[in-house]
């Protein structure tokens, strides 16, 4: 143990003076320690002479220390570093001080003869903080803990400095790993011993190297082989060190007098190699191994191991990894195989065809061979008989490590000389006579002390086929156990269903899948395509392709379709290789169709793995094949194999076997095990499966469209078994629920069906008919089956979509096509209400659909669900969705470029919708948000604010792309994106409009203000070439987008601001919205004879709206103008006939502040914003009324029954009392007038008047069935008669308070104002004077 006391010190600053003090220069303090190496600071570059550090070392106190300024080597200073003064460091004298504090600041001068390069007139120095050991006690870190400290910190800086490129990075990772492990467990041990001691002390010098390369790193290259034997070194001295130390595979003490030789001969070697890097010259130097063999070996034992026959596995063309690449997984093999504490000897490395398996063992070992530590490495290939026996397995690994090691040679030549058959007996014999039982020999004993050796096994799977390898499976997985824990085994493979079942399972076997989906191994696919494409690149020097040819975007494209596979990467990058001009092969890979000549790789990947199976000529083996791959090719998840066989089942299907007895012989072509789902291994196994010219044999071929509809049929059949009303059998309640999983069939079933079905383009009609009898039956229960997958919004697409395979289709079903109709406006109209809870699909959706429907007709049942008395409408409203309400007015809205996406502004910010669902996507900026538009492509979006900056933001993520765009504009109003995405024309307050590039963020045109007030509003025409802007000042002026010039205008003839323009498609004419209530229509045809004219269009003026246009728009076809008023209105104009469509007016509560055409799936849809934070969408043919028909002309104040439940009387602001039939819905009396608004009303006990009371308590009365008016006492005032029911309403709710038992809930109507009940029947009064009556079934719950 080292006695010495340590301290604490600190290298804070150093002061230079120089005489160049306009130069400065690297330097470090490098301080000298007797008996010890010497330590360094960081390299620091100096300014005006003075340097900091801050560096804290721990020093022996009772040794002399130099601290010296050492100025870092450069162009003039070619051989090491120059020193610029010395100062000694007593540290015992200022420690040892009778008073000293904790920690003490020393100023160390230079003395004059020691300042070199200096002013004499000012000294340098160097300053010091000392800090005092407690008590003077010896240091706790023992000389070898320190050593290891070092060692580990050296070598984790030399493993980054040297660069991963270098040959000697995966030698000093190594070292490092083995090092670091061997510090943690056996440190405290080694304390103890001197002997290790000194041999670490010698090694702790040795890595002074490092500090010389990370500071010079151009020396690396000339002392790079004396390195790497230094590394060698090092692995093999610290195996030696953990066998010695108790913690290696042997766990017992050696022999002392041979441990001793040992730490000599390291010590000695280790000397030697310092030597030499100091001389710079390279010796001879014998390294020593720590494994104990002799490289002699007798003529007579190599004849005797050549009679077993070996497998020639000589193939030096073998591709290794590329530096930088499978760092981690040869890490973490590597640390299994140096981990003594691993009772797991054997690894099995498993992964698809192409994933590098090969290239992984080849790189281990030449690594292993290079250490001296590979003992056998066989390799396997389908394609030559030599190397795809099994018998050949275990006599090849015998041969090899008879070879590898003379001592266990001679063992097995004397097995082999005893046994002459060895070479025929059964593999378990041969394995334990040549391997087991010779490494268990007493002279063989020692293998156990003397580290790792590596056995590598590659391509097990092309070993023989299934069943011929079931032997040497069997002895692999069995009998491996049995050898010394120091024998290493690499197994690999693909993941065969034989092979998986031997290894799996076993204790002794560490399963290592390779996973090619990882972060990592698709950075390591990026590398490789980098570099070899590089390689190709400099091949070709004549073609002058550029420096960063083919580019990032490129490289990514191919490690995309690569998918994880470095066969993919290997293949396409020999392509490119191998043609006259490389480029034209790469885009030949980047385009969806593949060359031949890349495809023939593949293909010959895919039917070797295929024609290993052996089992095509039986027909049922090739059917089930295909119907499986069929249903894997198609299916839009990736399903297991239990869940292919109840689709199945549930189709009737004849075949019974089960998929996996199918499966498991294509386990190197798929991806999945028993309970994981199946996948085909790579999208390029698809092409070739689904091109019979690829695949060429009709047992693999794969007609997709045949499995879209086989898998469209299975789907379909699984639901007609399972689905019905309530299939979980819950109960409604207002807080939703929370589902077990439904069996993963339901659920694909039900939300893949209708893709299945979609993508047969012709189909036969028989499928027409099975898709029509489905829904009649069961589109309800699907509905509510989608509700309980959270997926109610996702109906809506689908049913547009089969809606639209069922009118395309060449045997077109109208009954089909209109339940389909139909479907899609339920969907529309109850999706907010059905995803609350699925059971609503029966107990609200259902009833409130109109009477007319198809739905309604098909499914309504009275003894099962809600009955609205008298039907809630007749035919559907046009009014397809609210979207969820932001808060805050609407002030601007922007569809994508193919209508899918919606984004509305508020003052708050802006959120981004699907405009088939209504679903929120994501929100984008907030605070002073003016208005956002999308950019052509819907990815891009630019939002303008009211403090005069643009941002522009990405519409998937929410996050702001570059830099704010400020322009001095003040507020900006109105913004416009060219056609081609790449500008954006902004103008507001200032009166001005600046044109900027996109992608450069800056300004193109800042044209000088025209408009005399605000310009509110901005758009480009169709070919992007003028652009017009509508303003404050009345006017509408057309501009030249290269140029900037106005080219058109002022156009003048609104009476008030403009606050909306738009071009029709065909640019020819311009529509514009004012405040002074009218839409005009421009002809601003380019014409420079108009240039300038205030006359040169005489508009046309469409009269209408009764307040403010906010807002105009043009439908994609031309056909149509929207107009948004301030009115509350939404109208309609043929932009043809310029007339009204009156019968399509669309209506909000407040003013409409914004509208927009939106085109998808061929339905043209009307988008609206109003100022009470709505965003709705319409529908653009529909006529029906938008909610309840009216029974009263205002606001329905009250509402009551009578005793027996069989009338109720209603009461209004509109001054009239009503009496209907709870049944019908009809009335049966009134209107029975008041002068004032109705307070109250009630049909008292006798049956025979009507009692209502107005807002002033005035009470009155009427014959109960004349309407005859009488007269009333105060007695008669409703409050004594009223009757209350157990129904009632809980916000949207009607819930029977007496049981808490919840019946339904509301759909989007116009709000309650009054309701009564009476036994299973509730009525409820609207704002808007509708009366809805609810008659609920018997049981008063819907089961």
């Amino acid at each position: 143990m080292d006695s010495r006391t340590y301290y604490k010190a600190d290298i804070i600053e150093a002061l230079i003076s120089k005489k160049d003090s306009t130069k400065s220069s690297d330097v470090y303090v490098k301080i000298h320690i007797e008996g010890h190496p010497p330590q360094k600071t960081k390299v620091f570059k100096e300014l005006d002479g003075k340097a900091v550090w801050n560096e804290h070392f721990m020093l022996p106190i009772d040794v002399e220390t130099q601290l010296e300024i050492k100025q870092r080597r450069n162009a003039f200073f070619k051989h090491g570093s120059r020193s610029l003064g010395k100062v000694r460091l007593d540290a015992t004298a200022i420690l040892r001080q009778p008073v000293v504090a904790l920690s003490q600041d020393v100023r160390l001068n230079f003395p004059l003869d020691e300042v070199l390069l200096h002013d004499a007139s000012q000294h340098g120095y160097i300053l010091v903080r000392l800090h005092k050991p407690e008590e003077l006690v010896q240091l706790a870190h023992s000389s070898v803990a320190k050593s290891f400290s070092v060692l580990i910190s050296r070598l984790e800086t030399f493993v980054q400095v040297v660069g991963i490129a270098s040959q000697i990075h995966p030698f000093a990772s190594l070292a490092w790993q083995i090092v670091s492990s061997l510090y943690t467990i056996a440190k405290d041990q080694l304390d103890r011993d001197k002997r290790i001691g000194d041999l670490t002390d010698m090694m702790e010098d040795v890595y002074t190297f490092v500090d010389d390369v990370k500071s010079f790193p151009s020396r690396l290259a000339s002392q790079e082989e004396t390195i790497k034997k230094i590394m060698f070194q090092t692995i093999e001295c610290m195996l030696f060190i953990q066998e010695y130390s108790g913690h290696g595979f042997c766990r017992r003490a050696f022999n002392k007098q041979w441990a001793d030789e040992q730490i000599a001969r390291f010590t000695q070697t280790f000397t030697m190699l310092k030597a030499s890097l100091n001389t710079g010259v390279g010796v001879q130097i014998a390294l020593i191994a720590h494994r104990m063999y002799e490289d002699v070996q007798s003529i007579v034992q190599s004849q005797s191991l050549a009679k077993l026959h070996p497998a020639d596995m000589d193939d030096p063309s073998r591709p290794t990894c590329l530096p930088q690449t499978r760092s981690d997984l040869l890490s973490s093999i590597f640390s299994w195989a140096m981990n003594p504490s691993s009772s797991q000897n054997v690894l099995w490395l498993h992964g698809p065809a192409g994933s590098g398996k090969s290239t992984i063992t080849t790189t281990i070992a030449n690594i292993t061979r290079d250490l001296g530590r590979l003992g056998a490495f066989v390799f396997f290939s389908r394609r030559m008989a030599a190397r795809n026996d099994p018998a050949a397995v275990v006599r090849t690994l015998a041969f090899q490590l008879g070879e590898f090691d003379h001592r266990l040679g001679a063992a097995i030549s004397t097995v082999i000389k005893s046994t002459p058959s060895i070479r025929q007996s059964p593999l378990r014999q041969q394995f334990h006579k040549l391997l087991v039982q010779t490494l268990s020999e007493s002279e063989l004993a020692v293998w156990s002390q003397e580290g790792p050796v590596f056995v590598i096994i590659d391509a097990l799977d092309e070993c023989g086929h299934i069943g011929d390898r079931e032997d040497l499976l069997g002895v692999l997985a069995l009998e491996s156990v049995k050898l010394p824990p120091t024998l290493r085994i690499i197994v690999t493979s693909r993941t065969e269903l034989d092979i998986q079942e031997a290894l799996e399972a076993r204790k002794n076997i560490c399963s290592i899948p390779i996973d090619i989906d990882s972060p990592a191994n698709d950075k390591d696919i990026h590398l490789y395509l980098h570099d070899r494409l590089q390689n190709i690149r400099s091949k070709n020097k004549y073609l002058s392709l550029p420096q960063e040819w083919p580019g990032r975007s490129a490289i990514d494209a191919l490690a995309a379709r690569a998918r994880g596979l470095f066969m993919w990467a290997f293949t396409a990058c020999r392509y490119v290789e191998s043609g006259q001009y490389p480029e034209e092969r790469l885009a030949d890979l980047l385009r969806a169709d593949v060359c031949s000549n890349a495809e023939s790789a593949l293909d010959l990947i895919y039917s070797t793995a295929l024609e290993s199976v052996r089992r095509w000529e039986d027909p049922a083996f090739s059917a089930d094949f295909r119907d499986i791959l069929g249903v894997v090719i198609a299916a839009r998840n990736p399903l297991t194999a239990s869940i292919i066989d109840r689709l199945n089942e549930a189709a009737s299907v004849s075949r019974t076997r089960p998929s996996l007895h199918t499966i498991q012989h294509l386990g190197c072509v798929f991806r999945g095990t028993t309970s994981e789902p199946i996948q085909l291994i790579h999208p390029s196994f698809e092409d070739f499966l689904t091109d019979r010219a690829r695949c060429k044999r009709d047992e693999w071929f794969v007609d997709v469209s045949l499995s879209h509809q086989r898998l469209a049929r299975q789907c379909i059949s699984c639901l007609r078994a399972i689905l019905k009303q309530n299939m979980c059998n819950l109960t409604l309640t207002k807080s939703g629920i929370d589902v077990g999983i439904l069996p993963e069939d339901i659920t694909y079933s039900c939300i893949f069906w209708i893709e299945h079905v979609c993508e047969l383009e012709r189909s036969e009609e028989s499928l027409s008919i099975v898709v029509y009898d489905f829904l009649v039956k069961h589109l309800l229960h699907w509905i509510e089956t989608m509700s309980l997958l959270k997926k109610a919004r996702h109906t809506i697409k689908l049913l547009m979509r089969l809606e639209d395979w069922g009118r395309s289709t060449q045997s077109r079903h109208q009954e089909l096509c209109d339940l389909l109709a139909d479907a899609v406006r339920f969907c529309q109209a109850f999706t907010v209400v059905i995803e609350q809870h699925p059971l609503l699909v029966y107990s609200s959706a259902l009833p409130f659909s109109p009477t007319n429907s198809v739905i309604y007709r098909l499914f309504k049942d009275e003894l099962s669900i809600p009955v609205v008395a008298g039907g809630f409408r007749d035919e559907w409203s046009p009014l397809l969705m609210d979207i969820p309400r932001p808060r805050g007015e609407v002030t601007s809205l922007s569809l994508s470029s193919d209508g899918s996406q919606l984004i509305s502004t508020v003052a708050r910010g802006c959120h981004v919708w699907d405009v088939m669902s209504g679903e929120l996507l994501i929100e984008g900026p907030k605070d002073d948000v003016a208005m956002s538009v999308f950019a052509p492509g819907g990815q891009l979006a630019a939002s303008c604010l009211f403090t005069g900056s643009i941002v522009l933001w990405d519409t998937f993520s929410g996050q702001m792309m570059g830099q704010l765009l400020k322009g001095d504009q003040g507020a900006i109003y109105a913004l416009a994106f060219s056609p081609d995405g790449t500008h954006l024309i902004s103008g507001g307050q200032d009166r001005a409009i600046i044109m900027w590039n996109v992608q450069a963020a800056s300004i193109i045109l800042d044209s000088p203000a025209m408009h005399t007030k605000t310009v509110m509003c901005l758009a480009f025409s169709p070919d992007g070439l003028r652009y017009a802007s509508g303003s404050r000042d009345g006017t509408i002026r057309i501009w030249d987008a290269t140029s900037g010039r106005m080219v058109l205008g002022p156009l003048c003839g609104h009476s008030g601001g403009v606050y909306s323009v738009a071009f029709t498609p065909d640019g020819t004419r311009i529509v514009s919205g004012s405040d002074d209530k009218h839409v005009y229509v421009w002809d601003v045809q380019a014409d420079s004879s108009l240039n300038q004219s205030p006359q040169a269009s005489v508009p046309i003026k469409l009269r209408g709206h009764r307040s403010t246009v906010f807002s105009v728009a043009i439908s994609p076809d031309g056909r149509f103008i929207a107009s948004a008023s301030k009115d509350t209105t939404v109208r309609l104009w043929s932009l043809e006939s310029r007339e009204e469509l009156s019968h399509l007016v669309r209506r909000h509560k407040t003013s409409v502040r914004c509208v927009a055409f939106s085109k998808q799936y061929g339905r043209l849809r009307l988008v609206t914003g109003a100022s009470d934070a709505t965003v709705r969408i319409w529908d653009i043919e529909s006529v029906g009324s938008m909610g309840v028909a009216r029974k009263h002309k205002g606001l329905v104040s009250h509402l009551a029954f009578s005793q027996d439940g069989r009338r109720i009387v209603s009461g209004s602001v509109d001054r009239t009392v009503r009496v209907w039939d709870p049944v019908t819905g009809l009335g049966l009396l009134g209107p029975l007038n008041l002068e004032q608004p109705v307070h109250s009303v009630a049909l008292p006990a006798d049956n025979v008047r009507i009692l209502a009371a107005d807002r002033e308590g005035a009470v009155f009365a009427w014959d109960a069935t004349t309407g005859e008016h009488l007269n009333a006492t105060p007695a008669d005032d409703p409050s004594y008669h009223s009757i209350v029911g157990s129904l009632s309403l809980e916000r949207k709710w009607i819930v029977d308070s007496t049981t808490g038992t919840v019946l339904t809930m509301l759909p989007t109507m116009s709000p309650v104002k009054s309701q009564a009940s009476s036994g299973n029947c509730m009525v409820l009064g609207l704002a808007n004077g509708g009366i809805v009556i609810i008659r609920f079934p018997s049981t008063l719950q819907l089961v």
